[in-house]
């Protein structure tokens, strides 16, 4: 098989990897490999337990760095030596039962050296063996009115809202939800990915038994209320299903307002890294934007807080805030656009390449602790 041409063709855009990457840990899901041509027998084992290893920190998937030394510098290999490494590392994936992705590339510039070389990111993904597909739970939080049912409507359900609502009306379990529009229960909504981290959601008419059949990752979206009334009920959501992580979705008209601090703060207190969302950018105009911006920047520098925002303003800022979100000190901040569409893409391919915090039966331990007296 022709790895190189397949993955780095010219029908297929990647986006580029930075200049230079953080030194490789020893703990993660993430590992760098200068190169991967002809390895023996005895290193192919070993470099297969070594991805094993990684898979099982990353619960179920891992990324690898192709073409990058320990230290983060990419140093990049020629056409002939990536492809061969790409071929080992397919390999590789192939004894464990597990698939590969180039996510993104960069082609190297050298002074010293004339040869055309690149660096490629890869996602390698195994359904553990004891789930149908890697799990990952997602708690949604907001203020009233700030567009959390329906930017979870134009995810599962892969279609733009009309600035109406309508892309919530599906996601409303009461008759007096659809009536205000707003949220007064958890629901739950799932979003899955397929082994090539493409979306996996209703908009081809799919069942949910046929999303889990064909995804092998699947978000399950909690969505919890907004408003301070039924501040209980978030509560509850948050403690009593153990999500890996909480999206914070903020309007971009009304900046932070209502419950929004609250909802962080309890996120933070419970120890759930958190990223944040601010929705409706097609309503406000830039400069109204930047000062909504400022105003979330200003909330995670502040005492109590101490989190450093990362504003994603590309796909590649989408991966860079993947990669660095579990180390709970970075908080990646999305602008979208639920009627326009505007950066929905980068949020779905920061969620493809989120990995868990914990195992399924870690999750179930933990809710089980909870609930016993």
């Amino acid at each position: 098989m022709d790895l190189l041409i397949g993955l780095f063709g010219p029908e297929h855009t990647y986006e580029n990897l930075p200049d230079v990457l953080p030194p490789e840990i020893e703990e993660g899901n993430i590992e760098y490999k200068l190169k991967l041509v002809n390895p023996s027998p005895s290193r192919f084992e070993h470099l297969v337990t070594q991805m094993k290893w990684r898979l099982q920190e990353g619960h179920g998937e891992a990324i690898y760095e192709i073409g990058v030394e320990d230290s983060g510098i990419l140093a990049g290999l020629n056409d002939e030596d990536l492809q061969a490494s790409l071929n080992t590392l397919h390999s590789m994936a192939d004894r464990l039962g597990a698939t590969t992705t180039v996510i993104r590339q960069r082609e190297i510039d050298s002074n010293l050296d004339e040869e055309h070389k690149r660096a490629a990111e890869v996602l390698v993904r195994k359904v553990p063996d004891d789930q149908q597909f890697i799990d990952l739970r997602l708690a949604v939080l907001g203020n009233v009115d700030c567009g959390k049912s329906t930017l979870l409507g134009v995810l599962t359900q892969g279609e733009l809202d009309n600035g109406h609502g309508r892309a919530r009306l599906n996601l409303f379990r009461h008759l007096h939800e659809i009536q205000t529009g707003r949220t007064s229960s958890i629901s739950h909504e799932i979003l899955g990915f397929d082994s090539e981290g493409q979306v996996v959601n209703y908009s081809d008419s799919r069942t949910a038994d046929e999303i889990c059949e064909t995804s092998s990752k699947l978000i399950t979206l909690i969505d919890l209320a907004g408003h301070h009334k039924y501040l209980k009920t978030t509560i509850f959501g948050l403690t009593g299903y153990s999500p890996d992580f909480a999206m914070l979705v903020i309007s971009a008209n009304t900046g932070i307002a209502g419950t929004t601090k609250e909802h962080l703060g309890f996120a933070l207190h419970l120890q759930v890294p958190i990223f944040i969302v601010i929705n409706k950018i097609d309503m406000v105009s830039e400069r109204h934007l930047q000062k909504t911006v400022n105003q979330v920047t200003r909330l995670l520098k502040s005492p109590g807080v101490n989190k450093v925002p990362y504003i994603i303003e590309s796909d590649d800022d989408a991966y860079n805030g993947a990669m660095n979100f579990t180390s709970q000190t970075t908080v990646p901040v999305f602008t979208i656009s639920c009627v326009s569409g505007a950066n929905i893409d980068q949020l779905t391919k920061f969620l493809n390449v989120l990995p868990p915090l914990e195992s399924v039966k870690q999750r179930e331990r933990l809710i089980q602790g909870l609930a016993d007296p």
